[in-house]
């Protein structure tokens, strides 16, 4: 049976190297585990690495820049980055009016969609549209 594909957001991916003031962070990691245990295949926007290592440089952790370095190294080899196409770009715009959201998050869920992918989230406006789930739900239904 074929592996389900996951696409992490930003704030999931955080989660697999920080834990400190973050909730849901062992269901983030499960996420993780199954994917190495090639139940499903998670891949990332090529855009997450920057949100994730401004999030630990700026915002949360405030690690030092060889930290984050390590850390993005460590993303890339866990999982893949895809690269939203023309298509997916169009269809993240008009997700973004519709729904009032960022591009940068309105790409998470249109690549998603358009990929026929899980959107694994946190973000509240991402899971209020009904465009991505918490990693939590996502093992439930397995």
């Amino acid at each position: 049976m074929p592996a389900r594909d996951v696409l992490a957001d930003a704030n999931v991916v955080l989660k697999w190297f920080h834990e400190q003031d973050e909730e849901d962070v062992d269901a983030a990691r499960a996420l993780l585990d199954q994917h190495r245990g090639r139940a499903i295949r998670v891949r990332m926007l090529d855009l997450t690495p920057y949100e994730v290592g401004n999030a630990l440089m700026r915002c949360r952790a405030r690690l030092a820049a060889a930290q984050v370095a390590i850390v993005l190294q460590a993303a890339r080899e866990i999982c893949a980055a895809v690269t939203p196409d023309d298509d997916e770009l169009a269809h993240s715009t008009r997700l973004a009016a519709e729904h009032d959201l960022t591009l940068y998050d309105a790409t998470y869920a249109a690549v998603a969609q358009r990929r026929g992918a899980a959107l694994a989230t946190h973000d509240a406006k991402l899971l209020a549209c009904g465009l991505g789930r918490r990693p939590s739900e996502l093992l439930a239904r397995d």
